[in-house]
């Protein structure tokens, strides 16, 4: 049987692939050592990763990401975040929005 892989898209981390792809981000370790990889490495948009049989799978999880076809992408740096973001409104916390 083939293995399973997946192709990185922008700003996707292994954490993100591990919840994804077998729907527990403790399965990271088993996903870096199966690609051999750290779990802080750097993923490149393209890249294809092997996915392994996991141990920690819970396939409800994944089932729910492939039904509403979602990508978890939680790897934008600053930059790339704009400073002022698009929507509605936004507060910056401690300026707009104190806590007190």
């Amino acid at each position: 049987m083939a293995q399973k892989t997946v192709t990185i898209s922008n700003n996707q981390s292994l954490f993100d692939i591990a919840v994804q792809e077998l729907g527990n981000a403790q399965a990271v370790f088993e996903l870096a050592l199966a690609n051999n990889l750290s779990i802080t490495s750097a993923l490149v948009p393209g890249q294809i990763l092997t996915i392994p049989d996991s141990k920690f799978k819970k396939p409800e999880i994944v089932n729910n990401f492939v039904k509403y076809n979602q990508l978890i992408a939680t790897a934008a740096t600053l930059e790339q975040i704009p400073s002022e973001p698009d929507g509605i409104d936004y507060m910056i916390i401690g300026s707009t929005f104190i806590v007190s």
